[in-house]
């Protein structure tokens, strides 16, 4: 019978007398994901040889666990048997009061083997031990009630009674925050902090690149401010710098598509803020580039959760690295069910034939979303069945230059122009399109009344959200 092979939450050993490297790989394997498994009476290519199991085995295996590892853990510990009568031993740990040592030693699972800690690595684990105690997000900050956005705050507070998460209507910031348990006498904790107080450190640096050597940026933002505006602000760069179709097939007003989801993208942007490292001032980061979009944000994922197993679906676990802004955004509505949002980017992103992928980069975690390259190569005027969304047919590309006749094919293509430019004019439209700045504004108007367009902020300095269709 064979086990499979080893891996970064698999070890196994031939024999009992392999007792010491087997204490150091649940060491190892605890401090770099929380669980695992490790077998005696197995070669090193999983195929099980088999041992002498008796009660004394397996009580001489869990006393070498309790003198080894510190602090505690309490495997399982159990006498296995093959169909064709081998014997082997199969210990079963998990632990999330790390980092843990094995005889005095810290050690770390990378791939099949097991290394020590580097001073920095042993850094990190106990400000993460630290954090699993007393999470950053909670703690006082020197910020107070006087620092808080309150119009931030008035609309957070309505996004959560529209959910039906938050009870009470706004009165005033103290109340608000007392009542989000984000409050300490006068003094913001945290969470409220990061999320309704102004920073005035770079928050998202946001580029468009030639190349992965990133020698050659063609266009680079940076912006601070409050969480909510960073997070459109990323949102808005994206799909105003991605491709887009829009479906002219439909009888009322054209829904427009992106070429990666806009759902999505807002999910990863919020995460990338939501469960970035905050202790740090490095700012998340958006790399534009002609075969994908990728999302940097400070801070791997914390210790016992893995990206790919989310991505596959084996893990929905709720453990956060910032526990008290992930319950606060998910009582506005601003983000879904814990454990949940990874699952939700694959599932819209697979839709789309979108590849996505999580990368650890020694700034943290990257999140790439490989472009659609049937969706690049697609000619003005072609139509593009097999990669829309939903199954969606009868979609063209438009060409910004051709003077558009019909109200519909007018809507769809400022529509259009707005996803790429939020802060698009009338007469900037008005020019693109041929029509004339009154057609426009009219046209604006109506997309607004049909609920396909929303203004926020003034005339000026105010910019467009375009309403995606709920197909999307």
């Amino acid at each position: 019978m064979n086990l499979g092979q080893e891996d970064e939450y698999t070890e196994f050993k031939k024999t009992t007398s392999e007792l010491k490297e087997g204490m150091e790989s649940i060491a190892a394997i605890l401090n770099k994901h929380g669980k695992g498994v490790l077998y005696f009476g197995v070669n090193p290519d999983g195929e099980v040889c088999g041992q002498d199991v008796s009660e004394s085995t397996l009580r001489k295996i869990s006393q070498a666990i309790g003198n080894s590892i510190d602090p505690t853990i309490y495997p399982i510990v159990a006498h296995e048997k093959t169909p064709d009568g081998r014997d082997y031993v199969k210990v079963a740990f998990s632990g999330d009061d790390g980092p843990y040592t094995c005889n005095g030693k810290y050690r770390i699972r990378r791939a099949d083997e097991d290394v020590i800690m580097s001073p920095s690595q042993l850094r990190h684990h106990f400000k993460e031990a630290e954090n699993r105690v007393n999470p950053w997000d909670g703690r006082i900050s020197d910020k107070t009630v006087d620092d808080a956005d309150e119009d931030t705050l008035r609309k957070f507070v309505e996004r959560g009674q529209k959910e039906g998460r938050i009870p009470f209507p706004y009165t005033n910031a103290k109340e608000v925050l007392e009542r989000l348990g984000l409050l300490e006498g006068d003094n913001l904790r945290n969470a409220a902090a990061v999320l309704f107080c102004p920073s005035i450190y770079t928050g998202i640096k946001m580029g468009i690149l030639a190349s992965h050597a990133r020698t050659d940026i063609l266009d680079l933002k940076q912006e601070a401010g409050i969480f909510f505006d960073l997070i459109d602000k990323g949102e808005y760069y994206i799909i105003s710098n991605i491709r887009n179709r829009v479906d002219t097939s439909t009888g009322g007003p054209s829904p427009v598509y992106f070429e990666i989801p806009r759902a999505a993208i807002r999910e990863a942007l919020m995460n990338a803020f939501a469960h970035r490292d905050w202790q740090t001032y490095d700012a998340v980061v958006v790399d534009i580039y002609s075969d994908a979009v990728e999302i940097t944000s400070p801070g791997w994922f914390i210790e016992g959760q893995d990206p790919d197993r989310h991505l596959s679906g084996e893990d929905n676990s709720s453990i956060s690295r910032n526990p008290l802004i992930s319950r606060t955004l998910y009582r506005s509505g601003d983000i879904e069910a814990y454990g949940t949002g990874i699952k939700r980017i694959k599932e819209s992103c697979d839709a789309a034939n979108i590849r996505v992928e999580y990368v650890r980069v020694p700034s943290g975690t990257k999140l790439v979303f490989h472009r659609n390259d049937a969706f690049a190569q697609v000619s003005p005027g072609d139509t593009v069945p097999d990669v829309t969304v939903n199954d969606t047919v009868n979609v063209t590309v438009k060409n910004p230059q051709t003077p558009l006749r019909g109200k519909d094919s007018r809507n769809a293509k400022i529509l259009e122009l707005i996803a790429r430019d939020s802060g698009i004019t009338a007469e900037e439209i008005a020019e693109t399109t041929a029509a004339s700045v009154r057609t426009v504004r009219r046209a604006l108007k109506e997309l607004q009344d049909n609920g396909k367009l929303l203004r926020e902020g003034s005339d000026k300095a105010g910019r467009w959200i375009v309403v995606e269709s709920k197909e999307q």
